[in-house]
């Protein structure tokens, strides 16, 4: 589909297309004259369709058409998982009464006198004014900003985990190789070969970080895997190949964040037509073993609560803080004593609930889910 946006100042005539560009090219007679900008941008495959033109379209009028330009936009969708948007943009502003603006004006250098200075050659000396900003260098670095905040802000309110950034790898402090665009040229299959040695190196580099990972949680969790039984060894031992994680508290935190978002990014695909059978099974089977696996923890943490803290009221802790309270006392290496257990929990409780109020107010949605899936349990 395609629209035009026009500023305030323009005339009824900016609104058709075959007229505007042929009133460009009358303007604009020199051999070197540069008709228009042109910007390519990715819509977000999360939306849909009417979400994606809102949002492009808020877009191009806060940024170009209250600056004075006229933006002719093409949506094209000829393939599911690349909607794009093509967006030419005139390079003259328009008068107040409806004509064509000055891009530039010349402005002769002067001397002490007011007197117009020459050159050795004879010639006057001139410098060009720019009355418009729109050729800078610096605008294209801030359209770019500007767009990767707008299709956040939107990913932000509908509950999507996905961002997107402007910056390079560098800027991010990524370090790691970009892969390149492959397009349709005569260089498309060079990058594409390049693009495969990036993911094995990516997936060499994932699987090492791994093994280091799974090194370090195996003698973080010393203290607690003594209480581990024979068979329950073995389970974690299953239920890690299963989860693709190391069973440890943390561990098992961070899969579960990483499950949810997963499974909500999924639903909206869903939602949206897109197949994802595949995916929403992969989903359900690691909730499955994430609940064994909690199971198990839970069972173990009881177990150790009650032989490093015999002291403690089981009747006034809830499972969520025994684990934290393992888990602190694995990192330290120290079973808390009289008051400082008391504080110790204290801290935990308040850690805990501070945690649910931030999911809450930043994502209501998310947050409500949490919180009703905790009451179920």
């Amino acid at each position: 589909e395609s629209f035009i946006l026009t500023p305030k100042n323009a005339p009824e005539w900016a609104s058709d297309r075959e007229q505007l560009w042929n009133e460009v090219e009358k303007k604009d007679r020199k051999s070197n004259s540069r008709y228009a900008k042109e910007f390519n941008v990715a819509l977000p495959v999360e939306l849909s369709e009417s979400e994606q033109k809102e949002l492009l379209t808020k877009y191009v009028q806060e940024n170009f058409v209250d600056e004075g330009m006229v933006a002719d936009v093409a949506i094209h969708r000829d393939h599911p998982d690349n909607p794009h948007a093509h967006v030419m943009l005139t390079n003259r502003p328009f008068n107040p009464d409806g004509t064509w603006g000055q891009k530039t004006k010349t402005e002769y250098i002067l001397d002490s006198h007011g007197n117009k200075t020459k050159t050795p050659a004879g010639n006057v000396r001139n410098r060009k004014i720019w009355l418009v900003d729109w050729d800078k260098k610096e605008k294209i670095t801030e359209w770019r900003h500007n767009w990767a905040v707008s299709v956040n802000q939107v990913l932000e309110q509908k509950s999507i985990p996905d961002r997107i950034s402007e910056k390079s790898f560098v800027e991010q402090g990524i370090a790691d190789t970009p892969m390149q665009h492959e397009g349709i040229n005569s260089k498309r299959h060079e990058r594409k070969v390049f693009n495969q040695q990036v993911k094995n190196y990516r997936k060499s580099k994932a699987g090492y970080k791994n093994m280091q990972e799974k090194v370090v949680n195996r003698g973080h969790l010393d203290s607690l895997s003594k209480h581990f039984s024979f068979n329950e060894k073995k389970m974690v031992k299953e239920l890690s190949h299963e989860l693709k994680i190391y069973i440890s508290l943390e561990n098992l935190d961070d899969k579960r964040r990483m499950l949810f978002n997963w499974k909500n990014s999924t639903l909206i695909k869903h939602a949206v037509g897109e197949d994802v059978t595949k995916k929403l099974l992969t989903i359900n089977q690691q909730e499955s073993s994430l609940k064994k696996a909690d199971e198990l923890l839970n069972k173990v943490v009881n177990r150790t609560t009650k032989k490093l803290y015999p002291e403690l009221d089981f009747e006034q802790t809830t499972q969520a803080e025994r684990r934290e309270l393992i888990k602190e006392t694995d990192s330290e290496q120290t079973v808390f004593k009289g008051s400082e257990l008391n504080e110790r929990l204290v801290n935990i409780r308040d850690d805990l609930l501070t945690r649910q109020l931030l999911t809450f107010t930043k994502r209501p949605y998310v947050g409500w889910k949490l919180l009703m899936q905790q009451e179920k349990e």
